[in-house]
């Protein structure tokens, strides 16, 4: 089992203080200090247009963290695959693996916002095609070989991605996505499968989808990999929720409000929706003792996979270097122990 941090998306809420350089830098710091820590991977994730400035350019922010680390793996979750030019995209990401020394993961998923799409002149309707040629593509491109594409989105004719990567075969690809369509493109074409994490049963049932698409593409399920993300906050506060309460609402708000149609010509602005409790109960925050118990069941469901990252959020909208980073301290000495130990 992996312990990875964040995801990280440099959101910035109306009204605060902060500059984008700081949160960019303070990014940057956190990053080395979980890898100091003991931390296994770093997670940036990607969306477009976004009023908060939701990081929109992951791989020149992971050769940033390639360049101020030096182990911890980094990791996409995600990047937009239908938004972006697969022999482009194969080309950034082949330079922070050697940049990293091969410790890129590159995970994928469709995007959902009809307005990122309208940006990017994307038809929508065109979005799972594009994400299964751009793996299709990066494949070949990741050989170092000339190689021809020929598909019902993206034609290249001998076409060739230099460098080739750092790692042998290309950076891992992983997979997200909840509709059994994604679970089921998990299973053919990636290495690993990425979601929020829900409960053990959830996790399970989706896992079990993604596994029998290996076997029926006559891949080995036991080789897919899967990543779990979840919100957690480690204090010894009394109230711990409280530290924390206004940052998840503006991560979590910021979705319901984009389904709303904020962030686009007709609504110019971000209001994200408030839902406490929802919110709460996404959020396993509390002492060291309580997050490696809520926590723990995953872990032990998922731990002896040949490949799993457990992904932690300690670090929200709005919040200071210095108290995320009491956190992450806090996450490393009370919590890691513990679910290594399970």
């Amino acid at each position: 089992m992996k312990i990875g941090i964040g995801l990280f998306t440099g959101q910035i809420p109306a009204g605060s203080p902060r500059t984008f350089e700081r949160e960019f830098r303070e990014t940057l710091d956190l990053v080395r200090l979980a890898e100091a820590l003991g931390f296994d991977s770093a997670w940036v994730s990607e969306h477009h247009g976004s009023s908060d400035g939701y990081f929109p350019s992951l791989l020149v922010m992971l050769g940033a963290l390639a360049a101020a680390t030096d182990r911890i793996e980094l990791g996409t979750g995600l990047v937009l695959a239908p938004l972006h030019d697969p022999l482009r995209l194969a080309e950034d990401a082949v330079t922070v693996d050697q940049l990293s020394g091969g410790r890129l993961i590159l995970g994928l998923g469709l995007g959902w916002r009809a307005e990122e799409f309208r940006m990017f002149r994307v038809p929508r309707s065109e979005r799972s095609q594009r994400t299964d040629e751009t793996i299709e593509i990066l494949r070949k491109a990741w050989t170092g070989k000339r190689f021809s594409h020929e598909g019902k989105v993206f034609r290249y004719d001998r076409v060739r991605v230099m460098p080739p990567p750092a790692r042998p075969g290309g950076p891992p690809i992983y997979v997200g996505g909840y509709a059994p369509a994604a679970l089921r493109r998990a299973g053919r074409l990636a290495d690993g499968y990425l979601l929020d994490a829900g409960t053990v049963e959830e996790v399970s049932r989706a896992l079990a989808q993604v596994e029998q698409a290996a076997r029926d593409s006559e891949r080995d399920p036991e080789a897919i990999g899967l990543a779990l993300g979840h919100n957690v906050w480690v204090s010894t506060d009394p109230d711990p929720w409280s530290q924390v309460r206004d940052g998840v609402a503006h991560q979590l708000g910021a979705y319901a409000a984009w389904e709303e149609g904020h962030d686009t010509p007709e609504h110019d602005s971000l209001e994200p929706a408030t839902d406490g409790e929802e919110f709460r109960r996404a959020t396993a925050a509390g002492t060291p003792a309580e997050v490696s118990q809520r926590l723990r069941p995953l872990a032990e469901a998922f731990g002896d996979r040949r490949e799993f990252h457990l992904i932690v959020r300690l670090h929200y909208p709005g919040m200071d270097l210095e108290t995320a980073a009491a956190a992450t301290e806090l996450f490393a000495e009370g919590v890691i122990p513990a679910l290594r130990g399970s």
